[in-house]
């Protein structure tokens, strides 16, 4: 258990980080998710008749062509950065540093929360990106849909007397692991808005560079 996790661990963070973005400025905005595209769809859906909860209609437009702008600079990072390693390294650096200028802006009242949130759009696509340019960091820590339905999976076919494999059994444990740790953020996100506000967004800032500090190759081959 213990090796599981030191092995996800890259991963488990950026869960947190992920759910901490999305609780954090969905609540302060009233309807914006800085980290799940999908959930802006749905959004810009509800928007279209008329629900109040798509009140944000633009915000969430310029989301998309954020999201992709984050995602591409890890690419272009990746190319021209060598080793991967390095690539990894300053993408997380770049992200943190979005992360914690957005917190800044707001601290100092130096721009409208639009911006602090568009910024942590950005670093979410980076984030999102890097972790499937270099696979050593970890499985993928934004598939919470596709975790929960294996963890569904899982579950129903225990109750017909299945027996997992070792390999499927990682796999769960995996799942579970990245979606108690979203949940953990986007409780932590919740509580840092109602308390900091978006002055909160400092946190996943230095989590960010602790992972970027202690990433090494030699740390995230065993842990793939």
């Amino acid at each position: 258990m213990l090796n599981i996790l030191r092995g996800k661990s890259n991963s488990l963070v950026l869960a947190f980080v992920s759910g901490f973005a999305d609780a954090l400025f969905f609540i302060h905005l009233g309807g914006l998710f800085v980290g799940l595209v999908t959930g802006n769809v749905v959004l810009l859906g509800l928007g279209l008749v008329g629900h109040e909860k798509g009140g944000l209609r633009g915000l969430q437009i310029m989301s998309f062509p954020l999201f992709m702008v984050g995602a591409g600079l890890a690419a272009i990072m990746v190319t021209s950065i060598k080793p991967l390693e390095r690539a990894t390294f300053w993408t997380l650096m770049v992200a943190a540093a979005a992360f914690a200028m957005s917190a800044l802006l707001a601290i100092f009242d130096a721009g409208p929360v639009s911006a602090c949130a568009l910024l942590a759009v950005v670093a979410m696509g980076m984030l999102t990106a890097i972790e499937r340019l270099d696979t050593r960091l970890g499985p993928p820590f934004s598939l919470m849909t596709g975790n929960i339905a294996g963890l569904a999976t899982a579950a129903a076919r225990r109750l017909i007397g299945y027996t997992e494999k070792p390999e499927e059994w990682g796999q769960s444990l995996t799942s579970i692991i990245l979606v108690l740790g979203f949940v953990l953020g986007c409780a932590a996100g919740a509580f840092a808005q109602v308390t900091v506000g978006v002055a909160g967004m400092l946190l996943p800032a230095s989590l960010l560079l602790l992972i970027g500090l202690f990433y090494s190759p030699q740390s995230a081959q065993k842990s793939s």
